[in-house]
């Protein structure tokens, strides 16, 4: 079939989306390519603003280089050198306890401990903790086949208190999920193949470290990641401007999509507007949630769309306070702090993003982000401004001593935006890209699926595009 010919149409105006229509324009320089959203505005939960001289994200604030996804469309964009490295001071989270707050030990990036002395010396862990931790080199890899729960696989590596303590707040403050449905296989495979290819987590991390990989901060490797100069909202600009022959058209509800002999079909309506529009596409990829992509595929593959609707999501909601720096009793100047599920608090972590970013703050104050509610307390995004607002300024309190009211307040609610990777969800993954590879011209793509960071996302449209290219060429 001729590329000059062809039609394709992205649903969803996300990072995936967006990704997914640069790698389309790259690839088919001559179709005519379409990006319908629903909202008023692109990027789905990468928003950015600025008020009163604060730098607001209003969901992620940074992305990894590792996966690539993301640093190479910032290469391809021309726009790499606009992008800001972390602020190396006090380059760690920590970790809340009832009566204090103590830094993750320096090495343990999640489950993986390439540091066993910083370990062994935290004052987050009791005596019988560190001897159960030292026990992880002997006990024996798992002879399951079957996928695992975060739950089980830590405490049968770890036992239950450095879960409770270090390994459930980490990953939490990444999915804010249910660790006793978090699928292993799903969201951190790597540490399953390590068990089984190491014997233990702590012989994973003498390997890691004898090959002088790049030392890891507390938690997280934080000196790879990376942020726009003027916000993640800026990444979305990039794209938008680099694809000047795109169609990009917001407040565009997309009612259905049909099977036609053209290839598809898709029915929208502009929102205030009840006259449907129709239009007609070769390819069209659905950058959109699980949920939605199954209710607009409903008519078209039943036994897809229930599959895809088992796919749940969480809610969170993010309390943005600017303070000053003086109204707190001690000089704070890590990049955040993880609340252990165990303690019952309302906050699920704090991020303190001028203390990881440059111009996030005016001179003198400090931003700060409170991540309230997820799978585990979903019922708390539903309160009112004034008591999440209140809940997050009582975390500061009993974290850093905060005095005084900010001078800034922001509350952001993210409903049914946090998939769940459950037990089974590769398996069901991969049984749903068997069931969309029946339809020609059909993708999927997004963070349901394979990845929930921006990475991910970019990667999915690209690859979503890469196979579009070849299915559409496949005459």
């Amino acid at each position: 079939m001729n590329m000059k010919s062809q039609k394709l149409t992205i649903v969803g105006g996300g990072i995936t989306g967006l990704s997914a229509a640069f790698y389309a324009q790259q690839s088919m320089p001559d179709a005519q390519i379409t990006v319908l959203e629903s909202s008023g505005f692109w990027g789905g939960v990468l928003q950015t603003e600025s008020a009163e001289g604060y730098l607001i994200e209003h969901s992620a604030d940074m992305f990894t280089t590792d996966p690539e996804a993301a640093i190479r469309i910032c290469d391809r964009l021309g726009r790499s050198e606009e992008l800001l490295q972390t602020i190396p001071i006090d380059d760690r989270a920590y970790v809340a306890t009832d009566e204090a707050i103590h830094p993750v030990p320096r090495g343990l990036s999640l489950m993986l401990p390439s540091d066993l002395d910083s370990v062994l010396d935290s004052p987050l862990l009791t005596t019988g903790a560190k001897e159960r931790f030292r026990a992880e080199e002997h006990i024996p890899p798992s002879e399951w086949s079957q996928d695992e729960s975060l739950l089980s696989f830590a405490t049968r590596r770890f036992g239950r208190e450095i879960y409770e303590t270090l390994i459930q707040p980490l990953v939490g403050g990444i999915y804010t999920a249910d660790p006793e449905k978090l699928s292993m296989q799903a969201t951190m495979a790597r540490f399953v193949a390590m068990e089984k290819q190491h014997g233990s987590l702590i012989q994973a991390g003498r390997v890691a470290k004898g090959k002088t990989i790049q030392r890891e901060a507390s938690g997280a490797r934080y000196g790879m990641f990376r942020a726009p100069k003027k916000g993640i909202g800026e990444l979305v600009r990039w794209i938008i401007e680099a694809l000047p022959k795109v169609e990009f058209k917001t407040d565009s509800i997309v009612k259905s999509v049909a099977k036609v002999e053209s290839g598809w079909q898709i029915t929208t309506r502009d929102a205030g507007s009840e006259s449907p529009r129709e239009l007609e596409a070769d390819g069209l990829v659905l950058a959109t949630s699980a949920r939605v992509s199954g209710r607009l595929l409903q008519a078209v593959d039943a036994e897809l769309a229930k599959d895809l609707n088992k796919i749940e999501a969480a809610s969170s909601a993010v309390v943005i306070l600017g303070i000053d720096r003086q109204q707190l009793d001690r000089d704070f100047s890590g990049y955040g702090i993880i609340v252990p599920s165990i303690l019952n608090r309302d906050v699920i972590a704090t991020s303190f993003g001028s203390n990881k970013f440059e111009g996030r703050a005016p001179d003198g104050k400090i931003l700060v982000r409170c991540f309230i509610g997820g799978a585990l307390r979903r019922e708390l995004v539903e309160l009112e401004d004034e008591r999440l607002v209140e809940m997050a300024i009582l975390e500061l309190q009993r974290t850093v001593g905060f005095k005084g009211e900010p001078g800034l307040t922001r509350v952001i609610r993210w409903r049914n935006c946090m998939p769940q990777y459950h037990l089974g969800h590769r398996e069901l993954v991969a049984g749903i890209e068997e069931l969309a590879a029946n339809h020609r011209g059909l993708e999927l793509a997004g963070n349901s699926y394979r990845g929930v960071g921006i990475p991910a996302c970019i990667e999915s449209g690209a690859l979503a595009v890469e196979r579009l290219v070849n299915d559409l060429a496949d005459v």
